[in-house]
């Protein structure tokens, strides 16, 4: 019962401060964190932003860019996880927040990762580092090239762990850029950001990512604390299919930034409501049919098309029906027939199967004769591939 009692206080207290925070405007000095941003991952349209590209020390948020090259020399099979990188003096005698490796050593690629996922190792950094390029300063390198192909204009890196330095900084627009880019281009190395508790080398730490797992279903990614940046994350979770990020930084304490965190994310799954644009089964459009005993067949959806749009995208939704035309009778109950998109602002959606609501008969000798003769006359009419905006307005359920 106590456990009970304390999700349903947690769930009331987020929709309490998601009903207070709809009222705030932008860079509202009652939000209790220096830089913010709350970005739909799908549309990357800020919902909610606070000084969002003013320059910031990024702490420990540096290690997704850090990963994100990892992630690409691993995908391009330059690296594997199971491959062994050598432990140098330089990084066994890094500061900060660590996960003791022993020089003259060798650290599991996969035991790296989730030492700087889980423990911010600054050590694993200077491994994977050296272990790539070499040295430091080619992988810094490498960080802020991919920085560059991303178009971020308010990030220069100068080391791998984020350390503070007058000439390392970035913005909470650009690590939310950054957060997304790793969820989009590698989900097949996601799940390491949701892993709670880590051990290696006879020592456990838990994730400094406390929101992990919660009622808003936190799934990722990255915590950062320096003396000079304060305490900041970065965080993502995915509601009703819509995926949301959250970056938040300046905060006083690890309370503090978990709290702003959560009221952010909150606000944007109040703001993202789901709606039901296509329901599974019912017509949407038609198709045309030739030497058919009928002219035309309805094609639907076989499941539900749920989206989770910003509201104030909804006057921009278009749905599309892509098919070839026209299509020879018989046609079997169930045929695949065509595919479904809905697209808003720069946004396409993944494709629907579009299927045949009916079975439709060859007709008989007569009807076909009429086809064939009309064809002899006008020519024969040719398939083409057609796009129709169905009619569906009726099937929007907030």
């Amino acid at each position: 019962m106590r456990k009970v009692a304390a999700i349903l206080a947690f769930v009331l207290y987020v929709g309490a401060e998601a009903t207070k925070f709809e009222s705030t405007k932008t860079s509202d000095d009652s939000i209790g964190t220096e830089q913010a941003i709350l970005m739909d991952y799908e549309t990357e349209c800020c919902l909610f932003e606070k000084n969002s590209k003013e320059k910031c020390v990024p702490s420990s948020m540096t290690k997704l860019m850090t990963l994100y090259v990892l992630f690409s020399e691993i995908a391009s099979g330059r690296v594997k996880l199971e491959d062994e990188f050598p432990v140098s003096k330089a990084a066994q005698k890094m500061r900060g927040s660590r996960s003791f490796f022993q020089a003259d050593t060798e650290a599991k690629v996969e035991d790296l990762v989730r030492s700087i996922v889980v423990h911010s190792g600054n050590d694993a950094c200077i491994v994977i580092a050296e272990g790539i390029s070499g040295d430091v300063e080619t992988f810094v390198k490498k960080m802020n090239e991919q920085a560059g192909k991303f178009g971020l204009k308010n990030t220069n890196f100068t080391n791998p762990s984020g350390l503070p330095n007058d000439e390392h900084f970035s913005c909470v627009y650009d690590i939310a850029l950054v957060a997304k880019r790793i969820i989009a281009d590698f989900p097949q190395f996601y799940h390491y950001f949701s892993e709670k508790v880590f051990t290696i080398n006879s020592i456990t730490q838990k994730n400094r990512n406390t929101l992990l797992g919660n009622a808003l279903k936190v799934d990722g990614l990255k915590t950062g604390k320096t003396n000079s940046g304060g305490y900041g994350m970065a965080i993502s979770a995915e509601n009703n299919g819509n995926r949301l990020i959250v970056v938040v930084n300046g905060c006083k304490s690890a309370k503090a930034r978990a709290r702003e965190a959560t009221r952010l994310l909150a606000f944007g799954i109040k703001k993202c409501a789901p709606i039901k644009i296509i329901e599974a089964g019912k017509p949407i459009t038609e198709v045309s049919v030739v030497c058919g005993e009928k002219a035309t067949v309805a094609l639907c959806t076989h499941e539900d098309v749920i989206i989770a749009i910003p509201k104030e995208y909804r006057k921009q939704l278009k749905v599309e029906a892509i098919m070839q035309e026209p299509i020879d009778a018989p046609i079997a109950l169930g045929t695949k027939l065509g595919e479904l998109i809905y697209k808003y602002g720069k946004v396409a959606s993944k494709k629907y199967d579009l299927f045949a609501v009916e079975q439709i008969e060859r007709a008989n000798f007569f009807q076909r004769a009429k086809v064939w003769l009309r064809r002899l006359i006008s020519g024969k009419e040719s398939v083409k591939e057609v796009v129709k905006t169905p009619v569906c307005k009726d099937t929007f359920r907030d």
